[in-house]
């Protein structure tokens, strides 16, 4: 892992540069020009550079969770998380890799060296929780990495290699554990919150809690509940940890310091605005691994048309208990309320509508080659900009309220109070119904249409066709819209679908059952007939794809065709770290992108997989 060493300072958004680029601990270190950064000046730098964290996640996950997808067929291309799992080897760079160990981790250094220096506790709390969240985020998306001898994770010097040994997942779930404890005692230490030589943190250089430490020491919380998380259903899914799991969300949602933490931008220029937003920053600063959003070019997935069930063209609404004939006039856009919240209907030709289409299908498959991108939604909402996530104007969030309810309705459901587990897991979806304001927003049928969306997306427990682990998951997905924890949640499920052959609790996680079969009549239940199953992206970039261990009659239909992480930033550690690569494995492998996390992995898990589906698990 070659180190590139600098300090980026972002007071505020003003940005400037400061250091230089060296060989592997080069640093200047010369009496006469000391390398020093006081902790306010780059807390800011920290704090931003974790927040493009959360996006460059969340990018690469929408495509790999298949949310979206894109009007081109293309199996290989720039952007290799987006046309079909084609050439992740490729690869110029991960941009995760680089804001971990040196956007966030060198900079976090400094910041917590200064901060010791003098005596400011608080500065170096908040700088301890970025790290974690930075390193659980990377070990979820690569897997094994450096952290004993990354100079992004050690503050002694003599820890340090030229080739740093690259960690197991085992070792780094068990640190990031310990770490998170040791971290939220000295939140609860009053010589550490109420030292006398704390700096005053001013929201110029916090922009989410303005050194608040309450709310500080509530997302830790929170990070800790999403670390325990990883446990279930694979690897450690007992009571005893579904109740660590409970107890530790509540925990979070308690606090008295509980704010959502939610990194909000300005809009105007371009460093002020949304990642998410039309605007389409590239915050690259002179790197060429930073990624634009491109949802001006992207679709809805079928997978995730299903789940919210998506009419097509704006159809009229009647449930059959409606008894106002005026209500059957309004024309409605999807079972989900949610959905013309999060995307906006455009018009085409003769007719407003939501639609998708498989992933990496091709618009011109999928519909005509007469189909523009306009015919699909408007994935920023610019009409009424109703997706907070989508605007210039917007924030990133850290963590949401609804994704902890989730995680506690998750465990519940583990444990054996399913009961328990479907009313936090509404209020959950009630909870991501507020984040888009959906009630009192959509007309006259509002009551009728959410009453549907729950009959047919979260029915009651018991019977065959009750409550069960693929409603809560499914309602999940689409609350984690534009999330890192989406494709880390599809991941822990193994992408349970018949396409596969793998089930929880004896149901296919993600398969969408009552999907809306199209047709020219008002909405009625009578029109959800039809099943969806998650199922690869077309055009896979057979190169890689179907050349598996387990080819079987068919290697796509196999357990082990599938993503389950990226393979170790190419332009720094093919060049200077190419012994780890191969000793683990991950040197121009693609075998290496199918193997599965340890919470993938079934150890202890209390009967929840119920099918592995067909070979061996890589």
């Amino acid at each position: 892992m070659k180190k590139i060493f600098y300090l980026m300072l972002l007071p505020v958004f003003a940005f400037s540069f400061v250091g230089c680029e060296n060989d592997w601990l080069d640093i200047n270190t010369s009496p006469d020009n000391p390398v020093s950064v006081t902790a306010n000046a780059v807390l800011p730098s920290v704090l931003f550079f974790s927040t493009q964290q959360v996006y460059d996640c969340a990018e690469y996950g929408a495509y790999l969770s298949q949310c979206l997808t894109t009007a081109g067929k293309s199996a290989s291309g720039t952007y290799a998380y987006k046309v079909g799992w084609g050439g992740f080897l490729e690869m110029n760079r991960h941009p995760q890799w680089r804001r971990c160990y040196y956007d966030i981790g060198v900079n976090a250094r400094y910041l917590i060296l200064d901060a010791q220096a003098n005596n400011m506790r608080n500065y170096e709390l908040i700088a301890n929780t970025l790290l974690l969240k930075s390193l659980m985020m990377t070990t979820d998306l690569f897997g094994d990495i450096p952290v004993k001898e990354s100079y992004a994770f050690s503050l002694n010097d003599a820890d340090r290699t030229p080739n740093p040994k690259y960690d197991t997942q085992e070792y780094i779930y068990d640190y990031l554990e310990k770490e998170f404890k040791r971290v939220l005692a000295l939140y609860d230490n009053p010589e550490w919150i109420n030292c006398p030589t704390n700096g005053v943190i001013t929201a110029s250089e916090d922009r989410m809690y303005a050194g608040d430490m309450n709310k500080w020491r509530a997302l830790t919380k929170a990070l800790y509940a999403r670390l325990l998380v990883r446990q279930i259903p694979n690897r450690n899914n007992t009571p005893e940890m579904c109740d660590k799991i409970i107890a530790a969300v509540d925990d979070a949602l308690t606090d008295p310091g509980w704010a959502e933490p939610l990194y909000h931008f300005d809009g105007g220029s371009a460093e002020k605005c949304c990642m998410w937003g039309p605007s389409q920053p590239k915050m690259n600063l002179g790197w060429p691994q930073a990624r634009e959003n491109l949802l001006n070019q992207a679709i809805p997935s079928r997978f995730m048309g299903s789940i919210m069930g998506f009419y097509g063209a704006g159809i009229p609404f009647a449930n059959s208990v409606t008894s106002d004939p005026d209500k059957k006039k309004v024309p409605m856009y999807a079972l989900d309320p949610r959905a013309t919240r999060m995307m906006e209907p455009r018009m085409n030709k003769t007719e407003k509508g939501l639609r998708d289409i498989p992933a990496n299908l091709g618009m011109d498959v999928a519909y005509n080659s007469d189909y523009k991108i306009d015919f699909f939604p408007d994935l920023y909402t610019t009409t009424d900009k109703t997706n907070p996530y989508t605007r210039d104007d917007g924030y990133i969030a850290y963590i949401t309220e609804e994704e902890l309810l989730f995680d506690k309705a998750e465990a519940l459901y583990w444990k054996g109070d399913k009961q328990q587990a479907y009313e936090v897991t509404k209020q959950a979806v009630e909870r991501s119904f507020e984040r888009y304001a959906v009630r009192g927003n959509l007309g006259i049928v509002e009551d009728d249409m959410i009453s549907l969306f729950y009959e047919l997306r979260l029915p009651l427990l018991g019977g065959a066709n009750g409550f069960n682990i693929s409603h809560l998951m499914q309602q999940k997905y689409v609350a984690m819209y534009l999330q890192p924890e989406q494709w880390n949640d599809i991941r822990r499920y193994n992408y349970s679908t018949s396409a596969n052959g793998i089930m929880y609790d004896g149901v296919y996680v993600y398969e969408v059952h009552n999907v809306f079969k199209e047709g020219k009549a008002n909405v009625s239940p009578k029109q959800f007939t039809e099943t969806f199953p998650l199922v690869r992206p077309y055009n896979i970039y057979t190169a890689h794809w179907d050349t598996g261990k387990d080819k079987g009659v068919s290697f796509r239909l196999s357990a082990n065709a599938w993503i389950n992480r990226v393979n170790p930033d190419p332009e720094t550690e093919e060049k200077y770290n190419r012994d780890e690569l191969i000793r683990i494995g991950a040197f121009q492998n693609p075998d290496y992108l199918r193997k599965r996390m340890i919470w993938q992995i079934p150890l202890n898990d209390g009967g929840a997989l119920t099918n592995r589906g067909d070979g061996e698990w890589m």
